[in-house]
């Protein structure tokens, strides 16, 4: 099953980032193919690879070799350390791993899924690639998670994002409401003006007005998909999801032809909340799946904070419940702006409320006493339409200046 050169140069080599040339071509096609051959949740071959290449794996899978081969390969820590972590003996584990993945082992379907993204058959033009565990572009953030870490992310758009040094994964519930909708926006605009990557799972609700605003604001922003690259959902976030793959990233585990499916979107949480520094769960029911996120990010000791609601709010007590379940590890977000604070050390000090940015101080010195509308502190300051948005979004969440009926008027502070 391993590629001759010509069939490397033809459906791996293209999908590889410009940093990641180099990569030993046996080992990108075994990691390949076991993105092909396993679930998300199967730990088996990350757990076998700190004493077996995934190339060597492969061959044992191809040649349906029994227990024993398995066995002859391994030291013995190795397969105590098997046993005891996966509560089987050997031949029960491998016995099951093989018919798990023998029915899918077939080559020709996965080059089909290869050439689908070389041949950028999904209708996107943005790059398609695939970024390897190992590899300069695969994110640090994902080893966090050892032996459930996944060997392959099959990526639209700019894979350079997973390289980013400060990201915000921000998740809640789809059903969300006018006062969550708002937070959330709020949220994603502070980090758009950091210069902070926002990280969510493209779904209805939090997750797409956080990806949709950072879109607006033309900040980079990273969707992780539940199922392939080939099957995007939901399907009414169509647009926004080519919208994002233009932007942002488009991200998915699993082959392209892979559907989406329940427990594919809870493994699917788990690269969230590792890709990103910090999480914020902006509204949750009791059994909404953006706790399972914040739950993955407070295990991996990240920041983790909720967003207060109203105490009789379906949307909000699984927030507040999320609180009491971690005292100490969990955080209360004030303001918006206070993801800064979250994400710390790993935002730049002139990207934090200590001064104001260009637009902010061109916006801010067209106010006097009384109030003006958007289009005169447009036309003041010689800002576009845009700019003048995300000044007086920026203003307003450090409150600098306040809503009066339609127009603006600058707080005056303390001692100013």
């Amino acid at each position: 099953m391993r590629l001759t050169k010509r069939e490397f140069d033809d459906y791996l080599r293209p999908l590889l980032p410009e940093a990641d040339l180099e990569i030993e071509p046996d080992r990108a096609f075994a990691l390949a193919a076991f993105s092909f051959l396993t679930e998300p949740s199967d730990l088996l071959p990350q757990f076998l690879s700190e004493w077996l290449t995934p190339e060597a794996l492969l061959d044992l899978v191809i040649d349906r070799a029994d227990a024993q081969a398995l066995a002859a390969t391994l030291p013995a820590q190795a397969l105590e350390a098997v046993e005891d972590k996966l509560g089987d003996g050997l031949g029960v584990i491998w016995g099951n791993a093989l018919e798990r993945w023998t029915p899918r082992l077939n080559r020709k379907s996965l080059l089909d899924s290869l050439a689908w993204m070389v041949s950028g058959a999904s209708g996107l033009s943005q790059p398609h690639r695939l970024v390897f565990q190992g590899s300069d572009s695969y994110p640090l953030g994902l080893d966090d998670l050892n032996t459930h870490r996944p060997g392959v992310l099959w990526c639209i758009g700019q894979s350079r994002l997973l390289a980013a040094e400060t990201a915000l994964a921000v998740v809640g519930t789809r059903q969300a409401s006018r006062y969550g909708s708002s937070v959330a926006a709020d949220i994603a605009a502070v980090a758009a003006q950091a210069g902070v990557v926002t990280v969510s799972g493209g779904a209805y609700g939090i997750d797409a007005i956080v990806h949709q605003s950072a879109v607006q604001l033309e900040a980079p922003t990273i969707a992780f998909m539940a199922g392939g690259l080939g099957h995007l959902y939901p399907r009414g976030n169509l647009s926004m999801l080519h919208a994002i793959a233009s932007a942002g990233l488009l991200v998915s585990e699993v082959a392209p032809f892979v559907t989406p499916a329940k427990w594919r979107f809870l493994m699917r949480n788990r690269l969230i909340a590792a890709t990103a520094a910090a999480t914020v769960v902006v509204e949750a029911g009791k059994t909404s799946g953006a706790l399972n996120t914040g739950r993955t990010a407070v295990g991996l000791g990240r920041e983790v904070a909720v967003v207060p609601g109203n105490i009789d709010s379906a949307r909000s007590i699984g927030c507040h419940q999320f609180l009491n379940e971690f005292p100490g590890d969990v955080k209360l977000l004030a303001r918006p702006q206070d993801v800064l604070k979250l994400l710390g050390a790993g935002v730049p000090d002139a990207l934090t409320v200590k001064g104001l940015g260009a637009l902010e101080s061109r916006a801010l010195d067209t106010f006097g006493l009384t109030a003006i509308e958007a289009w005169e502190v447009q036309r003041l300051a010689g800002l576009t339409t845009r700019e003048t948005q995300i000044a007086l979004g920026s203003l307003e969440m450090q409150g600098l200046v306040e809503r009066l009926g339609t127009g603006y008027r600058r707080v005056l502070l303390e001692g100013g």
